[in-house]
């Protein structure tokens, strides 16, 4: 599994934060996004070195490197981990991209067969989405995207009937879930809410059981990046017992 620290770092190591070292010689390294080999002479004291190719890469292109070789099976801690590398802004539609990649990497890696057509038929989907839909369409594209993960895993498409059903049901239940809240739109709240939801969903069908680590409140590290934070009002807001950090 990647592991990195929740924080974005937008300067020195992109991972820790650390001061980067800036050699003489070509090293040979290993890109702790992609995993991919490549040299270069500047790296970081704790192990961390990231390609050019990941240090310029969009969120998307971080997305499916990350949940392609992730071994995760807690789709809320792979999120935040996602959601902390540099290419994710506080909103925007990689969010929609992101629930049902994560929602998928899970299940493959809790021992569902979830081939590679099906992680890209997610990310293809779930890119689909346009920024705003929330207010737009008045349907949360992180919802939405849950809905996506469910239609995928599932195998959903136009002429089945009970599944097509339950499915819609189900993505009217997460958008629910994520409305419960009121606005301004998050980000992060409406994907930390339609991934609980979506988890909740897939275990009542038996889908996988997921670690228990999933069904705890995530602690959100970016809402002092949201001038239009609920604070208190969110669930995922810190809380003094969250002092030393997420749970």
């Amino acid at each position: 599994m990647l592991e990195g620290s929740t924080t974005r770092h937008r300067q020195g190591c992109m991972v820790c934060g650390s001061e980067l070292v800036y050699g003489t010689e070509q090293r040979t390294f290993q890109c702790w996004y992609c995993g991919q080999e490549f040299t270069g002479t500047i790296y970081c004291p704790q192990g961390h070195a990231i390609c050019d190719k990941c240090h310029r890469a969009g969120a998307l292109e971080i997305l499916e490197a990350i949940v392609r070789r992730t071994d995760a099976t807690d789709p809320i801690r792979l999120a935040q981990e996602i959601m902390a590398t540099p290419a994710f802004s506080m909103h925007g539609p990689e969010h929609h991209a992101l629930v049902p990649a994560v929602l998928l990497a899970a299940l493959r890696n809790l021992g569902v067969p979830v081939t590679d057509r099906q992680m890209a038929t997610a990310l293809a989907r779930g890119s689909q989405l346009p920024g705003g839909i929330c207010g737009n369409w008045g349907a949360c594209g992180a919802a939405l995207g849950a809905g996506i993960g469910l239609s995928v895993a599932r195998g959903l498409h136009s002429l089945k009937r009970e599944e097509w059903g339950q499915t819609n049901r189900d993505t009217g239940a997460i958008l629910g879930r994520v409305a419960a809240y009121g606005g301004p739109r998050c980000c992060k709240r409406t994907t930390f809410t339609a991934l609980r939801a979506a988890v909740e969903v897939l275990e009542r069908d038996g889908a996988a059981k997921f670690p228990a680590s999933a069904h705890e409140l995530p602690v959100c590290q970016d809402f002092w990046r949201n001038k239009e934070c609920l604070k208190l009002d969110c669930p995922y807001y810190p809380r003094p017992k969250h002092q030393e950090g997420p749970s």
